[in-house]
């Protein structure tokens, strides 16, 4: 609490996490353990999520607190987390009476470390998948720039650290019909592919859809979903926010 406020004051904005970084690189010690808002994180702070969320306590909230919002006035009844990385966000929702929350990711050490923090918060409303999304049925290799990095992807084919994982259809694993659902999406330029392969999901369903979307996917994934009837309710940076039914408490970021 007296790093998150300290870190607020100008003059130290920067100064603390450099002072910080130094220090793991020095100590090595850089699995932290903290307690926020009631739920216990093991961190790896040798990542920047990982240290901006040990120093201070919040993790892209322009977008999450309008999805705790949404999901929370639109009765939402599953949180899809694709991409979850060792899943801050469904981790952060999981307090949410009644909602229950798929949580899918391809790198074994992420599924490891979310399935330890869902152990110690004694959670049981998280499932895990170890697996990549998109539209087929087979394996598939991932690359990260270093060995702790949690992100991965596809298409980073000139970076050291490899991994391999299933891959599969959305469809193909989730059955689910005529429920209200809210899917994050962030899984580094596979974003078309995967909503291909989400298909029955998108028409079964009322779907709340934050994806981030790389510029060269932008048109493709625009033109897709809205055969599906999905429209744009919100934007911010490289995240879009779509929806195929009418939503309560709907707002527009200020950018």
């Amino acid at each position: 609490m007296i790093l998150k406020t300290l870190i607020k004051f100008p003059i130290l904005k920067r100064l603390i996490p450099s002072i910080y970084k130094k220090y793991i690189y020095f100590t090595d010690r850089y699995i932290v353990r903290k307690k926020i808002d009631g739920i216990i994180y093991l961190l790896d702070t040798r990542h920047l999520i990982d240290r901006n969320f040990y120093l201070r306590e919040n993790y892209e909230d322009i977008l999450f607190l309008s999805a705790k919002k949404l999901i929370i006035s639109n009765k939402i009844n599953f949180f899809l987390d694709i991409g979850s990385c060792w899943g801050i966000y469904s981790l952060r929702l999981s307090k949410i009476k009644k909602l229950k929350i798929l949580s899918f990711d391809p790198i074994k050490k992420n599924i490891s470390r979310l399935r330890e923090m869902i152990t110690i918060n004694n959670l049981k409303n998280i499932k895990i998948y170890n697996t990549a999304l998109g539209n087929k049925k087979g394996i598939v290799k991932l690359f990260g720039d270093a060995d702790f990095t949690p992100n991965y992807s596809i298409y980073e084919k000139n970076q050291k650290n490899m991994s391999i994982s299933k891959i599969n259809k959305l469809d193909n694993i989730v059955k689910i019909k005529k429920k209200n659902l809210y899917l994050k999406v962030d899984i580094e330029g596979h974003e078309y592919s995967f909503i291909i392969g989400a298909k029955n999901i998108f028409l079964d369903n009322n779907v709340i859809l934050q994806i981030e979307l790389l510029k060269e996917n932008k048109s493709k994934v625009f033109k897709y979903l809205s055969k599906y009837k999905f429209y744009l309710i919100n934007s911010y940076q490289d995240d879009y926010i779509f929806s195929n039914f009418k939503l309560n408490n709907q707002h527009k970021f200020k950018h």
